[in-house]
């Protein structure tokens, strides 16, 4: 590996909040090393008196350094800002790494924050992550890396505090906004015929579907089957567990139109209206992919100009076959750490032009950012934030903010929230578009995806979660993220989980005694409602409401041919 610069020095302190660094307003040179560059106080700065200018920089990871101890296990916020003084004519790339000094003199290395294509006229940009120190790791840095030998950046206004952590009450407060947040007051007051008599007269207020969306992605081949076995639990789950649902790759470009100019839509469109036949609303994933490897194949060696006309074509055809049909587009997925078309065209506002171009097409769909890396990590939160509110200020429309949320390792609840937190700066309701925990143990990952879901679902800025997949033989993680296992369709630890907080938790039950009043409230979650009233057991009548997301009052009228 290469040796490291720019490194911001951490000092870990016992008190939660308290600052690490010395020297962190970099107001001086003291504490902070500049080895093999040059570096200079600059009054331009972001703030206090003095900012550290790096120069003579000749590896892409030269810059002044500062090191000291953590604790293993700790979870740290890590802040500083940057700004690039001479780019050289290209964009740059600064990154917040971590090197992490092993116990066996080795060292490993963690992205704590990442921006792409900046330049001088980007100003002062923020660097902000969250680090947890791996097992045994005692001695760290914490550095920028990224801009281009010959390339100069002004670094200022560095910060390391311990991230609070280990409160037994995390739940507790949890559920309290869930209770807040996603359940409402419905006001009952009952009346009846003359004559009606309320003795062994009950009142059962049961939750038959609920309002806020829980989906999942699924296998659109599968949906459009009509065969049994397996693929039949597999439809059946879909239908009696979830209210949205996305096609995990049908939608893609490279899979509707695989030789060019013979698009195939019918897969896709059969599979959205048979889940929209079943009450399901659709998440449309994806129109373009930032991503090189995804792009179609016959499309990589057009030129900018053909490139353009090609995606205006394909843009028009596709949101007019799904219009109606789809309530959310995924535009241009992963564009924070992928560019291909605007490297191929040339053009900087490519993808704010396609946004507008769906919106044209469909006033109504919502369109939305899709990333990685902002929740499940948090190398790109802060460049997401940054990005969301680019587009919103440019007048682009885009109506939400999606959150890849793979974790790869069991997640702590409060640096979800946290990271959760900070994507709220953006003032846009947040989906998470793709979650999944990868975790051999069902009973450690059933633990996990509870903790998980219960966080996300007592946010104030989630307004959706979806699942990437739910069954290990059609999941791109496998078994070891599966709430449902094997050829057989076991429903697992995991599985049973989430159907416990689905059928249980989070869904509202009422029985209530007539005799005991006819004016009664009950707090329940957002959703439809099934009333049935019952004398000795056997029901007599029938009644159905909603509640949405208000109060809502409830009149019932007995009538005296009921029973």
């Amino acid at each position: 590996m290469f040796p490291l610069g720019f490194c911001l020095a951490l000092v870990v302190a016992a008190v939660t909040g308290q600052e690490m660094l010395k020297n962190p307003g970099m107001d001086s040179m003291a504490n902070w090393d500049c080895w093999n560059i040059n570096c200079d106080l600059s009054t331009d700065k972001h703030s206090g008196s003095h900012a550290i200018h790096a120069t003579n920089r000749h590896h892409f990871y030269d810059g002044p350094s500062q090191t000291v101890n953590v604790s293993p296990g700790k979870h740290y916020n890590v802040e500083a800002w940057a700004k690039v003084s001479k780019d050289n004519g290209k964009g740059q790339k600064m990154t917040l790494e971590v090197e992490n000094h092993l116990p066996n003199g080795h060292s490993s290395y963690t992205t704590v924050s990442s921006r792409n294509s900046l330049r001088t006229s980007s100003g002062w940009i923020k660097l902000f992550g969250i680090y947890l120190a791996p097992p045994g790791v005692k001695n760290i840095k914490v550095y920028f890396q990224g801009p281009e030998p010959g390339a100069e950046f002004i670094a200022d206004a560095a910060s390391m505090t311990p991230l609070g952590e280990g409160s037994g009450d995390w739940k507790t407060h949890a559920n309290a906004r869930i209770d807040s947040l996603r359940k409402h007051n419905v006001h009952i007051k009952v009346s009846n015929d003359a004559g009606f008599d309320k003795n062994g007269v009950t009142i059962e207020v049961v939750q038959n579907k609920h309002l806020f969306p829980f989906g999942t992605a699924v296998v659109a081949h599968i949906m459009n089957k009509n065969n049994g076995g397996s693929d039949q639990k597999y439809r059946q789950f879909v239908y009696d567990h979830f209210n949205w649902a996305v096609t995990e790759n049908a939608m893609k470009w490279d899979q509707m139109e695989r030789t060019e100019g013979h698009p195939n839509y019918d897969t896709a469109l059969n599979a959205v209206k048979k889940l929209r036949s079943h009450g399901l609303k659709v998440r449309a994933h994806n129109l373009i992919w930032a991503d090189e490897r995804w792009v179609p194949a016959w499309l990589k060696s057009k030129s900018a100009g053909e490139v353009k006309s090609l995606v205006d074509k394909h843009v028009k055809e596709t949101v007019t076959k799904f219009k109606g049909l789809v309530e959310h587009w995924d535009v241009n997925n992963e564009m924070l750490h992928n560019n291909w078309y605007i490297r191929k065209t040339g053009d900087h506002d490519f993808t704010k032009k396609v946004f507008r171009e769906v919106h044209q097409y469909d006033p109504h769909v919502k369109l939305f950012l899709n990333d990685f890396g902002v929740v499940a990590g948090s190398d790109a939160t802060n460049a997401y934030v940054a990005q969301g509110k680019d587009y919103k200020s440019s007048g682009t429309y885009v109506a939400g903010m999606g959150a890849q949320c793979h974790f790869w390792q069991i997640p702590d609840p409060l640096v979800v929230k946290q990271r959760l937190d900070i994507l709220s700066e953006v003032g846009l309701p947040i989906w998470v578009t793709e979650l999944d925990i990868k975790e051999p143990d069902e009973h450690k990952r059933a633990d996990a995806y509870e903790n998980v879901l219960r966080m996300l679902f007592s946010h104030p800025s989630v307004h959706g979660i979806m699942f990437w997949g739910f069954w290990s033989q059609h999941h791109w993680a496998g078994e070891a993220a599966s709430l449902v296992s094997g050829p057989e369709f076991r429903i697992n630890a995991a599985g049973e989980r989430f159907l416990k907080l689905m059928s249980q938790d989070w869904k509202t039950y009422d029985k209530h005694q007539l005799t005991r009043g006819s004016t009664y409230s009950v707090r329940a979650f957002a959703g439809d409602y099934d009333v049935y009233i019952k004398r000795n057991g056997q029901v007599i009548q029938t009644e159905h409401f909603s509640v949405g997301n208000s109060d809502y009052n409830f009149n019932l009228h007995l009538s005296a041919h009921g029973y």
